[in-house]
């Protein structure tokens, strides 16, 4: 038998061309919606399964692998599989597939991302209401843009409760005009996965000007302030609300940044100037976000909005 040639063993173009594409439609096929939901649902059976055995609550986790190296000053990590909800569910949350799972799974592959984008509207549209605000932390809630009316006219009152007002708004603008007034800053970082990544560069202005309106005593409470020594009521009735489009994204993250930077403890406690730099680490900043993923579940921060969190809070450069 002779030995095979080059033109035996390498294919042609049209055959790579033909085995790519068979390739490419067997991942894509793989990574389809549907399968990604029959995933997730197998999975939770499974872990409901082993929590009845064990009696103890478990979580899902799912990892793809060990990193050797570093990530944010960490000895090694564990790199995620790689399929971020924001790159393929269309806006669905949790609750919102839970409560839906037989439609979704029912539905053919190619008419699921119009039924999601429908489950998701009808939600937003019934669920939380039109001004409506969620308290994530002690001091730190969280709301859509069309909350704003209402939280600039708290901010202006003269109630003995003090109001910040950070807008989050989806158009871009520059540094210099973000502050509006001592209690409202109007942050301009465009849309989606850019207003993401440039939250960034946006955290330390947004962390110092809350930082100010917490620290400076409050209006009632200077003649408190002078007359015990000490400026333990200077804060007590402050309260800083955080806008974005979708109330449930940029808005969580910078929750979660000041929860870090600006609270000493989960009772609200505001940190000194002096203390603020401290080092924040991965263990801490994901107990913080539990906190307020518990107080609000559909909060939906995406991926690049956490990295963006935890770069501000751990890169000691600031």
């Amino acid at each position: 038998m002779p030995a095979p040639t080059l033109a035996d063993i390498v294919f042609s173009e049209q055959a790579n061309h033909n085995f790519s594409k068979i390739l490419g439609d067997l991942k894509k096929s793989n990574l389809s919606i549907t399968n990604r939901l029959k995933s997730i649902q197998h999975d939770a059976a499974f872990v409901q399964k082993v929590a009845d055995v064990l009696g103890l609550p478990l979580v899902a986790n799912e990892r793809s692998r060990r990193v050797v190296g570093t990530e944010m000053s960490e000895e090694g990590y564990i790199q995620g599989a790689g399929d971020d909800t924001e790159n393929w569910a269309h806006g669905l949350t949790a609750p919102l597939f839970w409560a839906n799972q037989s439609r979704l799974l029912e539905t053919p592959e190619g008419h699921l991302p119009g039924l999601i984008e429908e489950l998701v509207a009808n939600s937003e549209a019934g669920g939380q209401a039109v001004g409506e605000l969620k308290r994530v932390a002690p001091r730190l809630l969280v709301g859509a843009l069309s909350a704003e009316e209402e939280a600039l006219r708290s901010a202006s009152s003269s109630s003995k409760k003090e109001v910040c007002v950070v807008s989050l708004v989806p158009k871009t603008t520059e540094k210099e005009t973000w502050e509006k007034s001592k209690r409202h800053m109007e942050v301009g970082l465009g849309k989606s996965k850019t207003a993401s990544r440039f939250l960034r560069e946006a955290l330390p202005s947004i962390c110092d000007f809350v930082s100010r309106f917490l620290q400076e005593p409050a209006d009632h409470d200077v003649e408190t302030e002078i007359g015990t020594g000490t400026g333990a009521g200077r804060d007590a009735n402050k309260e800083v609300v955080l806008l974005c489009e979708s109330g449930r994204d940029l808005s969580v993250g910078v929750a979660l940044a000041l929860y870090c930077w600006c609270f000493a403890d989960s009772a609200g406690t505001v940190r000194s100037a002096e203390d603020q730099e401290q080092n924040h680490n991965k263990p801490s900043i994901r107990v913080k976000l539990g906190h307020i993923m518990t107080a609000f579940p559909d909060a939906n921060p995406s991926r690049a909005t956490l990295q963006s969190v935890n770069s501000f809070l751990m890169d000691w450069r600031k």
